[in-house]
């Protein structure tokens, strides 16, 4: 596997990627106690090598060939569970990323059942087994071991024969139309930071419109406290709270709420006072 790491290499790699008809892409990123997330590291397939581009150098590397790869409408990038890598490579580098295969989504509509990991997959399709140990690894840490690259590496590695394996069969069963219009809805949630929106998020049945009026302002609340404070929603407050508040009964709500919007007005004075944008 080679890392990039200077504008030479990304230049290099961009090269390459563009001759592909299909690109294989996995990422590593940090989220788990911050509300904003880092991209630490995109991992590319070609047909002949792994590269791993270091996104934490990405205001020393010049992104503006990757990002016109990435949005490319006529090249395939083919992802497993895609959903979380392509909202933190839109967030990080501010763009929509185009034409995605997600296997996961495509195994499932297939097969049916429950959604399947990318090393449950592995193991069922090639006898494979990978270990998951380091996919909670600090990714942010530099430089990274060389247990963290080896599962980087194997991230991406297996993608082109799934993805031959799944376009077989979706071939052969005529679902080429359902596969693409599932893969389309992945580039159509541009909102996902819209506080507006954040209730969608939230699994909830037998919710009435009363319910969900209140269900909808409790959710936009909590989604401006996390943005603001930086932190995961749910040290704001869980979804099972705000459920609980939607229904009226309001348990420890009022008393998260008052704390929290204590502490965004003590972080909005101080961003005034620097004059700060809020997601610096």
């Amino acid at each position: 596997m080679k890392i990039v790491q200077d504008n030479k290499s990304l230049k290099n790699l961009c090269k390459l990627l563009k001759k592909q008809k299909i690109i294989y892409l996995d990422t590593e990123f940090k989220r788990d106690r911050t509300y904003w997330p880092k991209l630490c590291t995109i991992q590319f397939k070609t047909q002949r090598n792994i590269y791993l581009v270091d996104m934490l150098l990405i205001e020393q590397l010049d992104m503006k060939e990757l990002k016109k790869i990435l949005i490319d409408k006529k090249l395939k990038k083919v992802i497993h569970s895609a959903k979380q890598d392509i909202e933190v490579i839109n967030f990080a580098l501010d763009i929509k990323v185009e034409n995605i295969f997600d296997t996961q989504m495509a195994y499932d509509a297939l097969y049916g059942g429950d959604e399947i990991s990318y090393t449950s997959l592995v193991e069922k399709l090639f006898k494979i087994k990978l270990s998951k140990k380091y996919q909670v690894s600090d990714w942010e840490s530099r430089p990274l071991s060389k247990y963290q690259l080896l599962y980087a590496k194997n991230d991406v590695l297996y993608l082109p024969r799934i993805y031959a394996y799944l376009d077989n069969f979706i071939k052969k069963r005529n679902l080429i139309n359902k596969i693409e219009n599932k893969n389309l809805q992945l580039t159509e949630h541009n909102d996902i930071y819209n506080p507006k929106t954040a209730y969608k998020r939230i699994k909830i049945k037998n919710i009435n419109p009363k319910e969900k009026k209140l269900l909808k302002k409790y959710s936009k609340w909590r989604e401006v406290c996390a943005q603001n404070l930086n932190i995961p929603r749910n040290w704001v407050i869980s979804d099972k709270n705000l459920i609980n508040a939607s229904k009226g009964r309001e348990v420890g709500f009022e008393k998260n709420k008052k704390m929290y919007n204590q502490q965004l007005s003590k972080f909005n004075d101080y961003i005034n006072s620097k004059n700060l944008s809020k997601k610096e």
